[in-house]
């Protein structure tokens, strides 16, 4: 069985601020180490499961943001953005996905840095729901043939997912600072959690041939409401219907819904002509720069130090 671990960074353990997760911040560059320990679980569960490959997908904004030379050598990497064959590039060869270090959808109450597939929307619905990226990925990814057997996370999160996934095995995870700078007993909070994630990702793959691709039947109509008037008219360069800060869609499928919504983030009008180029460009630019001139860490305190 071949398997894909797709990696967002706001689920992981360690992580409790939103700094963490921006991009070419040295606080970022502790937020890498507590993701590549949480990937090497989620790999190790992968294959004492029984996969016989394991490819980490990173998906997190630039999509390169595990640490290379400490994750487990056992996996192929693949990082950035794609336009073909899918936004998440060639996923012909697998047959599970587990997608963790994920966080809640756009506009969650309580929550730790909530948002849809991008930073400038308050909400976004699908047929009148409130969706997730699991929701979203899920369903792309479905039409795909592919499952999603696992998801980790802030525990809002995750049961966010379980709605329209409910077979995935999860592993919710704390979002406190406390969690993770209170010594020896953070310390094993953290063992604790990743050999839970590596002890679910096992069961995930094991169960694969129980679990079915998310699939939503019928048309599908699409309103992403904008965190403000002024990110609605940057970003609605397509003229898709709005209203104020909403704008709408509808799509015959996930896969075109999605790439409708990638319309109003990645692909402006201007740049949409030479979109695959410059893709192309950007992995290699985002490859180097965030591997070869990052920032020394900042922990602020946090116990997690990765060898």
């Amino acid at each position: 069985m071949q398997v894909a671990v797709f990696a967002d960074l706001e689920g992981s353990f360690g992580i409790w601020r939103m700094r963490q997760c921006f991009t070419g911040t040295p606080e970022w560059q502790y937020g890498r180490e507590c993701l590549t320990a949480d990937v090497n679980s989620v790999i190790d569960g992968a294959f004492k499961g029984g996969a016989s490959t394991v490819t980490v997908k990173d998906t997190h904004d630039t999509g390169f943001n595990c640490l290379l030379p400490k994750l487990d050598s056992r996996a192929s990497y693949i990082g950035g953005h794609f336009v073909k064959p899918s936004f998440f590039g060639d996923l012909s060869s697998y047959d599970l996905i587990l997608y963790f270090a994920i966080h809640a959808a756009a506009g969650t109450p309580n929550s730790f840095f909530p948002h849809t597939h991008y930073g400038v929307f308050s909400e976004v619905l699908v047929n009148g729901k409130p969706a997730c990226e699991m929701d979203i990925y899920g369903g792309y990814l479905g039409e795909f043939g592919l499952p999603i057997g696992f998801v980790s996370g802030e525990e809002i999160a995750t049961q966010q997912a379980l709605l329209n996934l409910p077979w995935v095995k999860h592993v919710p995870v704390d979002k406190r600072k406390e969690v993770y700078t209170e010594g020896d007993t953070s310390v094993n909070y953290l063992t604790e959690g990743r050999a839970q994630l590596c002890q679910e990702a096992a069961q995930a793959v094991a169960d694969a041939p129980h679990m079915e691709p998310l699939l939503f039947q019928g048309d599908l109509h699409f309103e992403a409401t904008f965190r403000s008037l002024e990110l609605a008219h940057k970003f609605n360069s397509w003229h898709f219907p709005q209203y104020e800060k909403k704008v709408e869609w509808d799509s015959k499928n996930m896969r075109e819904g999605f790439d409708k919504l990638n319309l109003l983030t990645f692909f402006p009008r201007k740049i949409y002509p030479i979109r695959e180029p410059l893709l192309f460009f950007m992995r290699r630019f985002n490859f180097i720069k965030n591997n070869y001139f990052a920032p020394e860490p900042k922990r602020e305190g946090a116990v997690h130090e990765f060898k």
